[in-house]
Parts: structure tokens; sequence; C-alpha cells
């Protein structure tokens, strides 16, 4: 009998973890908490240190379920859907978002080209860095500068850290060729949908039982191909971003609905692993940036000469 029991429990736990493997969305299924300086050293700084391993990351001031790693655009939706249900982003969105906003766009090509569908990553990473509104995700290929994030120089610390990992398993999806980014960019789709009860809220008219039927078939259908495509792109396009080794993550192919995507397929092309960092070991990891790299201190992360001048300094 308690064989018996032992083996459902087995097989229990076995489907628990397919549907979890299946339904992940914030990368809890590769989530590793550290709680000693030792335990950083062996799982973060040591790979980091190692030749040849290509290990992208990405800081976080807290572990929060209202900041998964979503692009900075889709942090404000409401500014995207407005009072439609969905909406379908591609190239062409992207381009006539950014001149949708006029004096913006008018001083981008003033300074640095008319951009075009074909010509879309300056665009979107000038975005990303000085307007924080672009379809990427910052990472660094430097662990100092993703922890310098996390920490924000503080001093005390009431919320443990967070550090994402990104390991490449397939070169495809890397590049450094400004060609492959804009042909990446170029084949962009992204579906934003409105939750159900924001739909139910709207109050420019009465919704009615078909339209609601057929607003719930096409979520249900996304839902079963909502796994995004993650591309990273190694393209440097000022001092500030070479100063932190910043790397962009374009996720592609999916649907969004509310602040949630699923992760398998990304996990499939990359080694994600979330680590949660004790927040009573944040003093000591403040002082191992200072000591080891001080022209990654926070107050270095925005201002290049003066990360220049504390290299200098050493």
């Amino acid at each position: 009998m308690e064989n018996i029991f032992t083996s459902f429990n087995d097989i229990s736990q076995g489907f628990t973890k397919a549907i979890q493997q299946e339904l992940d969305f914030d990368f809890s299924v590769n989530e590793q908490r550290v709680e000693t300086e030792q335990e950083f050293n062996t799982l973060l700084k040591a790979p980091f240190s190692e030749q040849g391993s290509r290990i992208f990351y990405r800081g976080e001031r807290i572990d929060s379920p209202s900041r998964p790693l979503l692009p900075t655009m889709f942090r404000k939706r409401e500014r995207l859907l407005g009072e439609d249900w969905v909406v379908n982003i591609n190239s062409d969105y992207l381009l006539d978002f950014y001149k949708s906003m006029g004096s913006y766009y008018s001083f981008y090509n003033s300074f640095f080209g008319r951009a075009s569908r074909n010509r879309l990553y300056e665009l979107c990473a000038f975005s990303q860095h000085y307007i924080d509104c672009s379809p990427f995700i910052d990472f660094t290929k430097s662990l100092y500068v993703a922890l310098s994030f996390a920490l924000k120089g503080r001093q005390q610390f009431d919320e443990d850290i967070v550090i994402y990992t990104a390991e490449i398993s397939d070169a495809e999806n890397y590049t450094d060729d400004i060609v492959v980014a804009e042909c990446w960019l170029k084949e962009y789709k992204v579906s934003l949908f409105n939750s159900p009860e924001s739909v139910l809220k709207m109050p420019a008219r009465a919704v009615t039982p078909q339209e609601l039927k057929d607003f719930m078939e096409k979520l249900d259908a996304s839902a079963r191909n909502a796994s995004p495509k993650a591309r990273l792109i190694d393209i440097p396009t000022n001092d500030l971003m070479r100063q932190q080794q910043g790397v962009f993550l374009l996720l592609t192919d999916f649907r969004l609905v509310q602040k949630n995507y699923l992760t398998k397929n990304i996990r499939n092309q990359f080694h994600f692993t979330k680590y949660i960092i004790n927040r009573e070991i944040c003093p000591r990891l403040l002082e191992m940036v200072s000591q080891e790299t001080p022209w990654y201190e926070y107050d270095c992360l925005m201002d290049v000469s003066k990360a220049a001048n504390r290299a200098a300094s050493r």
C-alpha cells in the first residue's frame, strides 16, 4: 500500500512540475535564493569570471510580482490600448508610435538621421535610454553593473534584490550586426490585449454578448501560442551604453495579457535564472562593487566622465 501511495505521489509531483514548466510567466521555475556572500560568489561571481562564458545580467532593486521582465513601452499599457480590445504591434506601429510624439520624433531626426521601417534600431535604442520607452529590456555583460543597478547605492535594504542571468544556448539569438538587428525589428510582432475586466468597464458603449464571446475566443487562442521568442542585441549606440556594457533583450512573437506572458520558449533559447538575493548581504555587496570596480558604483552609471575619473584615481 505504501508503494502505491508513493508512486501516486511521484506521479502527482511530476504532473505539477510539468504544469509549472508550461505556465511559468516570471522565470520562477529557475528561481534561486542567495542567502550568503559565499553563495553569491559561487553562483554568480565565479561564472562571471570564467573566460569564454556568454552570460548577460539585469539587476532589479526589489523582488516584486509587479516588476516582471517587460519591455518599457508596455509598462504603461493604457497609452497603447486606450479603449481598444486588442492592439497588434509591428514595425509600422513602432514607427508611427514615435512619430505620434511629434516634437520628440522631429528632435531625433534632426540630430541622428531619419528613422524608417528599415531603420528602427537606433531610434528604439535612443528612446530606451532617454525617454524609457521602447520594445527593449536592458541587460548588461557585467555582473557589477547589474548589481549596482539593483543596489542603487543604498545603505539600508528593506527588500531582497534580484539579479537575472541569461546564458545563450543558441548563437542565432544573439547579434552584434546592425543589419541583423534591423531585420529582427522589421519582423517584430506583439499582440497586446486588454483584460476582460477592462473590456467590461469600457464606458464608450455597451459590450454585446457576442462581442465579448469573440474577444474571449481570441484571448483563448492567443494563450495557446503566447510564448515569445527572445533576441539579444549587442550594439552600443553611445558612450553611456559602452560604459554600462549594455545589451538589449528583444521579445517578439507573443501575446501580452496585462503584464503576463509565458516564458517557456525563452527558457528553451536561453538559460534564464532569477536570483533573489537576501537583503542582509547587500551592504557587503555594495562594498564589493566599491572595492573592485568603483567606476561601476551607482553614481557613475549615468556619468561616463565620473566613471573615468574614478578609474583614473585607482
